[in-house]
């Protein structure tokens, strides 16, 4: 709900715009994205990881009007939140468990000229490659059976962008985008099962997150 709110919003105030008739953008663009990912869908989720950071890049050719599709590459990076700790003993030790992602994409697009730029609709949609690293290597009956610490997934991410000229080739960005990976967060694969404030965390939806971050387009041709 907040995010479709956030997006909803979003949409309003582009909708003030005044829209620049006749202008196209360049035939072929090359779109980057960077930004820190939060995840808001699966608290089982959130309480185990924080977003460390998310970035894509992408190729794109410009099919008619200010219509656009492309194809990118993806990779986003998250660590365990920092309250996870390892007790041996009666030490307890951090951990430094990370997910990371990588994934391509298609990308279907529409740019809306404005006075001073434009605005960028987009949607991405592909598959990824999720990978559970430095696991701690553990017996605690919690994350039995054990299970694997990759996974495949296909996702699905709306995305809009406030473009502004830097010059005739180049754009600065403000993105907001949300992603949604079609994979029940599963505790066992990282070994955080036995934490109270993890696998009492609800976890009916899939894993996702909003990314709020920057981005260029490099106009060609």
């Amino acid at each position: 709900m907040r995010t479709t709110l956030i997006f909803l919003l979003l949409g309003i105030n582009l909708s003030f715009f005044a829209q620049e008739p006749g202008k196209k953008n360049a035939l072929f663009t090359v779109r980057g994205v960077i930004g820190i990912p939060r995840s808001i869908s699966s608290a089982m989720f959130r309480a185990s990881f924080a977003g460390l950071y998310e970035t894509n890049l992408s190729a794109n050719l410009r099919v008619f009007n200010n219509f656009y599709v492309g194809v990118g590459y993806q990779n986003s990076h998250f660590k365990n939140n920092s309250f996870l700790k390892y007790t041996y003993f009666n030490a307890s030790i951090p951990y430094n468990t990370r997910l990371i992602g990588n994934g391509v994409f298609l990308k279907l697009g529409y740019d809306q000229f404005f006075d001073k730029g434009y605005a960028s609709y987009s949607l991405n949609t592909g598959y990824m490659r999720e990978n559970f690293i430095h696991v701690n290597a553990d017996t605690n009956k919690a994350n039995q059976p054990f299970v694997g610490t990759t996974f495949y997934a296909p996702y699905l991410q709306p995305e809009i962008a406030i473009n502004f000229l830097a010059d005739r080739a180049l754009t600065f960005s403000l993105i907001l985008s949300y992603t949604t990976l079609f994979y029940k967060y599963d505790p066992k694969a990282p070994h955080f099962n036995q934490f109270a404030d993890v696998n009492t965390a609800s976890n009916r939806y899939f894993m996702g997150w909003i990314n709020i971050g920057f981005g260029f387009n490099a106009l060609i041709k």
